[in-house]
Parts: C-alpha cells; structure tokens; sequence
C-alpha cells in the first residue's frame, strides 16, 4: 500500500516537540517573562530557574524551612490575619515563633494553635472575671488567644522555663495587662532539673528522657519552683486573688504528677482545664488522688474526641501504659442552668 505524505505549513512547524533540551513552545511565552532580553541564559537554565520559581509559588512553607535551615535561621516574627485569635488590631499584629518543623508551620499555615482547646476553654470558662494559669507556656499562644477571645479572663500567670521561649513570652504577652510570667518550670518540688528540647518540634521539651529518646535534642538546666497555691497565685493582684481558675498544662510528662500534687482547694476554685495526658516510663503516679480530682469535675472529654464523655476509670486506664501516646484531656464543671 502507498501512503501519501502531508505537505506541513511552515506556520505548523513550531507545534512539533523541540529537539531534545529545548523547552516546549507553549513554555515560550512564560519563560520570556522570567529571564532578562539582554544576556539571555542557554534554553535549560531558564527552564530550571522557571521551575524553580514555579517550586516557591506552589510550595512556599517547604521553601521557606529549606532556605531558613541553610541560612540557620531560628526564629521568626510573622504578621497574623486579622481573623486569627492571635491577633489584636493596633497592639498584637503579629507573633515571635522558634523555627521549627510542627509549630511554626501550623501557624504560618493556619494562623491560630490548637483551635480545639480554645473551643474547650470557651465553651466551660465562668460568665464572670477569671484568672488562666498556663503551665509550660512555651511562647504564649494558647493564653494569647484564650485572652483575646475571653474577656472575661483578666489575669494570667505563665510558667517556662526555657530561656529562649520566656523571651519571645514576654514580648508575644507584653500588650496583656495582669499578664504575670514566671521563668520556671511548676514541679512537685524545687530546685534544678535537665531540660531536654526537641530541636525539630520546640513545643516538645520534658524533663523525661524517654518522651524524646527517637528525636535530635539540645538541653538546658533550668528552675523548678513547688506547685503550691502560693506559688501559683501569689503574683495575683489583690481583686483577683479569689477568682475562679481556667487550668492549662503542656508539661510533656509531668501534668498528672502536678494535678495530684495540688491540694483540693485549689481544683476547688477551677472551672475549667487542659491537659495533656502521657503513656510514658516515669515515677508513678499516685492514681488514686489523680482520679479523686478528676472526679470532681463533671465533664472530662479527650479533645480528639470532644463529643463523648470519659469515666476517671478510663484515663486512669490510658496513663498506665508505656507505648509514648499521648492526649490532651479537657475537663470542666457544668454551668448551672437557670
């Protein structure tokens, strides 16, 4: 059989695939917009660089890690959108974070940490004038955005012990009136501990050397002041020495040793809490007068699942275990109806 060959338009040429190393015509158009007229760069390189630039659009947090690694950036300062409970137009535009893999990311992504014990903290706090105590405060972020969306919240007082975090604490709270930082670690006794960080996630810093024992970590030797009520309200001013209690601990394996070291008259005075729960190789901890306080509040709700109600037995249960889970366990009193 014969075959007849089609005449090709000399117009129909350029739509044929370019020989191999030449980019496509149909990238013509877009690489001309990315190299300069004068010195033009051989066909591959502006390939490479339109691609690239193409990378950073796309991927802008992955870009911005590798490049601030490289540079050895550690932390950073971002502007919030007004939306998030970071912020607060004229005073707080914007917030200090350590660099790191985890929190920064969510906040640079999201623009708020943990919505969901925020959600906690707003739906149980008491209509009236309360104080928050934030135990293991990091850089501030859950007291700033419990603060901006709870007016009702009129002091604070934070505890950190690392150096670095209670640096960008103070500078994130600084707008915060009755804002009352300790740099400090709330333990069972005082003295000094060996605080152990996390270098790729900086919210994750324990005095346990098992809670970190797969990750890369620096340490500090810091402060440690006895969980007592004095020690806790003590920086209150006078009108505020009595108020009802909003309760958050990030501890990282020390939470249920402080809330059963805690006397009852002080979980008395608290409405509403947060914690987080640990499965990790530690002292023990004394389960009976841990499941005496949780006992007291009427709602306890992990915050991954915060539509079902857990019995003490059941958190009592998950503590004991040693596999290195862990869950934030929000607990509450039920307001009264009218």
């Amino acid at each position: 059989m014969r075959t007849t060959r089609t005449p090709v338009r000399e117009e129909e040429q350029g739509a044929r695939a370019p020989p191999a190393g030449v980019p496509h015509a149909r990238h013509a158009a877009e690489l001309s917009k990315l190299t300069p007229r004068v010195g033009t760069a051989p066909p591959m390189k502006r390939l490479r660089r339109w691609l690239m630039k193409r990378w950073i659009a796309r991927r802008p947090l992955q870009t911005f890690h590798v490049a601030a690694k490289h540079l050895g950036v550690t932390g950073i300062e971002i502007r919030v959108p007004p939306t998030s409970p970071l912020h607060r137009a004229g005073v707080a535009e914007t917030v200090e974070l350590p660099l790191d893999d985890i929190i920064a990311s969510v906040v640079l992504r999201t623009g708020a940490w943990q919505p969901e014990e925020l959600a906690f903290l707003e739906a149980h706090a008491p209509e009236g004038p309360c104080v928050l105590v934030d135990v293991g405060a990091h850089v501030g972020l859950v007291t700033r955005q419990a603060r901006h969306r709870l007016p009702t919240i009129q002091a604070s007082v934070s505890f950190e012990p690392h150096p670095h975090h209670f640096a960008r604490l103070q500078r994130n709270l600084a707008h915060l009136p009755h804002a009352h930082l300790v740099n400090a670690a709330l333990d069972v006794v005082s003295g000094e501990r060996t605080l152990r960080e996390d270098e790729g996630n900086s919210g994750n810093c324990s005095f346990h050397p098992e809670f970190l024992a797969d990750a890369r970590t620096r340490t500090h030797v810091v402060r440690c002041v006895a969980a007592t009520e004095a020690s806790i309200l003590g920086p209150l001013p006078a009108p505020l020495a009595d108020a009802p209690l909003l309760w958050k601990s990030d501890t990282q394996g020390c939470d249920e040793a402080l809330m059963a070291a805690l006397p009852d008259t002080f979980w008395a005075r608290v409405h509403a809490g947060l914690m987080e729960l640990s499965r990790i190789d530690r002292p023990a901890v004394e389960r009976e007068r841990l499941g005496t306080v949780l006992a007291g509040f009427d709602v306890r709700r992990f915050t991954d699942a915060p539509d079902r109600d857990v019995s003490v037995a059941e958190i009592l249960e998950f503590v004991t275990g040693r596999d290195g889970r862990q869950r934030d366990l929000g607990f509450a009193r039920r307001r009264a109806t009218r």
